[in-house]
């Protein structure tokens, strides 16, 4: 029988509408010990352990929590084929999850965001580090709770076939409507505000995943792939400029660049 951990209140009591509920999905008890420590320490969470794969999306079923920090070497059950049972079910795959492991090579961190994780941290790691990223991916993800420092509300954003309804956090391609995670969302969004200015890699990483330093770029063109996919049609407006990083373009503008029109850098 796998054993799960409940910190106050119990499932079927109401946490206090202050704190966000957290899933740590780690079989190492030390390790899952330690994080709990550290985001209870904050008084800021609600946290809830579990420690294998298997029954682990049943878990965050019933636990309904607002991040999942998911290890991927799981008994039973991998974290990425759990990541993958999130991201399929529309009643869950919202959920942004940051995916917690020892592998560090850059083709593991990219098959990591390409399954679909939000972030991604290797072991060993900072506490500190961590804390910072699961704040930074909660704004993203909980505008509501952590509203911008503008007050100015937009009923919708337009560019080309693409609309975003920032009060709902959706966005639609004609009629569709597209499927996105917190960090894909948060992505375009940024891109729409600055609809036709070249942002770098390094300016997105800031604004978007909240990174400071040197941090690998492929999280951004990783992301970047899985957006324009999402978009469907629609990807084509988000231009890659080779070398530096993305804009986002209307129809009009992306016409006028293939006449030799170049667009602002912001």
């Amino acid at each position: 029988m796998t054993s799960k951990v409940f910190t106050d209140p119990l499932p079927g009591q109401d946490a206090p509408d202050s704190k966000a509920k957290i899933l740590i999905v780690e079989d190492d008890r030390d390790l899952n010990n330690l994080l709990r420590y550290n985001l209870e320490s904050t008084q800021d969470y609600q946290v809830f352990s579990y420690f294998s794969g298997a029954g682990a999306y049943e878990c965050l079923c019933e636990f309904g929590p607002d991040l999942v920090i998911l290890d991927v070497m799981l008994p039973g059950l991998y974290g990425t084929e759990v990541l993958g049972m999130i991201r399929a079910d529309e009643r869950t795959r919202h959920i942004p999850v940051v995916l917690l492991t020892a592998r560090s090579l850059e083709e593991d961190k990219v098959a990591g965001f390409e399954a679909g994780a939000d972030d991604y941290i290797t072991k060993p790691f900072s506490p500190k580090e961590l804390l910072l990223r699961v704040q930074a991916l909660l704004r993203r993800s909980q505008p509501a709770r952590f509203p911008k420092e503008s007050s100015k509300k937009e009923l919708m954003i337009s560019v080309g076939a693409i609309r975003i309804l920032p009060e709902d956090f959706r966005v639609f391609v004609g009629e569709e409507l597209v499927p996105l995670t917190p960090t894909e969302y948060q992505l375009l969004f940024f891109l729409a505000e600055r609809v036709g200015r070249l942002q770098s890699r390094d300016a997105l990483l800031q604004r978007v995943w909240g990174y400071e330093g040197n941090v690998n770029t492929r999280t951004v063109d990783t992301h970047v792939k899985r957006l324009r996919q999402k978009l469907g049609i629609a990807g084509v407006l988000i231009e890659t400029v080779h070398g530096f990083g993305y804009r986002l373009v209307d129809n009009a503008q992306k016409s006028s660049q293939q006449n030799g029109t170049t667009a602002t850098l912001s």
